[in-house]
């Protein structure tokens, strides 16, 4: 306790400081975490905790179902991504800047929206402290995402961002994603 370690690799933040990393969750801005269960309700509530225990918790929780609500979410990225912040365009992410998005059954996205969501990723990473959005990502899974990846339909490098923190709620799924 109290010994400071080194980190191990250039993705791993440093535990203070701006980019600070959540002590308890391990997110820190920009950040993305997975939770694996098979209870839809569990895993939100899972997710509404890590909310709670964030930093920018007084922010809003938003879920999104990725199945159902794919076209919300896309276009909310692609207005984002622009920039644009016409009528036309949901305003989704802009209320989120400072709170959490739960991205529940994220393997059912298509590639595009996945390509939008990388992008997504690129642009917080790219501006590191000027980007307007300081949420956090939360992806939600019964286990079909490394599936998805294996079968080529879920985008392998973006799986690995969202695994950076994984939540697994059943035991019997420990190797499920590896």
């Amino acid at each position: 306790m109290g010994e400071r370690r080194e980190p191990k690799s250039a993705d791993e933040r440093e535990t203070t400081g701006a980019g600070a990393l959540d002590p308890i969750t391990g997110l820190g801005r920009g950040a993305a975490a997975l939770v694996i269960g098979k209870s839809a309700g569990e895993r939100e509530s899972v997710a509404r905790a890590v909310h709670r225990s964030y930093r920018g918790a007084d922010g809003p929780f938003l879920r999104v179902q990725c199945a159902q609500e794919e076209s919300l979410l896309k276009q909310a990225l692609e207005g984002w991504l622009a920039g644009s912040a016409g009528e036309s365009s949901p305003r989704l992410l802009t209320r989120l800047e400072s709170g959490s998005l739960f991205l529940d059954g994220i393997e059912a996205l298509g590639t595009e929206t996945q390509q939008l969501l990388s992008a997504f990723f690129a642009r917080i990473d790219e501006e590191a402290e000027g980007t307007p959005w300081k949420g956090q990502l939360i992806a939600g899974t019964e286990g079909l995402l490394r599936q998805a990846v294996m079968a080529g339909r879920f985008d392998v490098e973006l799986a690995n961002r969202l695994e950076r923190v994984r939540i697994v709620l059943d035991p019997d799924q420990a190797g499920s994603e590896v």
